[in-house]
């Protein structure tokens, strides 16, 4: 019987006694649930446990799952009626999706959809939430699975992420890459305006006094040409992160000390920027 191996875990949410089946998944986790719930919602366990009933013995009937244990975990918290939805996260969207359609539980589908609208992600999803490579799994997860909303939030990403990073083979024959590099394209011309002309607009003023510094007109030029020439690395990154990178190769050049003043400026302008994502549509 599956329960004697010593290579399998028990859930601690779905311990023996919980249900009548067991569902093990490729990391080796058992899971013991009713199939009244699984059956309702998807017509492929519906079949499994058919199959099962008409060569059922005395034993526990036992599934083995091509899922990882996370993946189910989420799955049968969902289905659960006794349990509250789970918190879904990013990194189990392409998993989750995929089970939902290799099992046929629509449910699954509508609840990611409202999670993806009520949170608002497009205003609150931060960087370390969401890597470039996740975020390329999602660039194709929006038209496959047709949730919109997965697409958008993944080209917040990758319109700013290191060129060296999406110019991958899994990327660059998807269908929606095309799409990314025209954005891509946008995004770079947009955000160097954008820098330039909030660095060096307008007329230079004779003198900036600014505490125990002055900057004179010619040494405010010469900041903002160099400002200028460092936006050109957002070609291959259009983002604050790349700018403040670049920043230091600046330094071998002598600006004073008023450099430093401009430096300030610079960071908060180009997070300001980094706030603003035109053209994701």
């Amino acid at each position: 019987m599956a329960h004697h191996r010593t290579d399998l875990r028990y859930s601690e949410e779905f311990p023996p006694g919980y249900g009548d089946i067991q569902l093990i998944t490729r990391d080796r986790i058992v899971f013991h649930f009713h199939p009244w719930p699984l059956a309702h919602m998807s017509p492929i366990f519906r079949d499994m446990f058919r199959i099962e009933d008409a060569h059922r013995g005395s034993s526990t009937p036992s599934f083995t799952l091509p899922e990882s244990s996370a993946t189910i975990s989420m799955i049968l918290s969902f289905i659960d009626p006794i349990k509250d939805n789970p918190t879904l996260d990013f990194p189990i969207l392409p998993q989750l999706l995929e089970a939902e359609r290799k099992y046929q539980i629509s449910k699954i589908k509508d609840w990611m959809i409202r999670w993806l609208n009520t949170r608002s992600v497009m205003a609150e999803t931060t960087d370390a939430e969401l890597d470039t490579q996740l975020a390329i799994e999602l660039l194709e997860a929006g038209p496959t699975f047709d949730i919109p909303l997965l697409s958008q939030l993944a080209l917040r990403v990758l319109i700013k992420a290191p060129a060296s990073e999406i110019l991958v083979p899994g990327l660059a024959g998807s269908k929606m890459f095309g799409h990314l590099m025209k954005l891509r394209a946008k995004r770079i011309d947009w955000f160097r305006q954008a820098l330039i002309g909030l660095l060096c607009g307008g007329a230079a003023p004779r003198r900036i006094h600014h505490g125990e510094f002055t900057i004179d007109d010619e040494v405010y030029r010469n900041i903002c040409a160099a400002m200028i020439e460092l936006t050109h690395a957002v070609c291959l990154e259009p983002s604050y992160a790349c700018c403040e990178r670049n920043w230091g190769d600046l330094h071998n050049v002598d600006y004073i000390n008023g450099i430093e003043i401009k430096k300030k400026s610079f960071q908060g302008l180009c997070k300001s920027l980094e706030a603003e994502l035109p053209g994701l549509s």
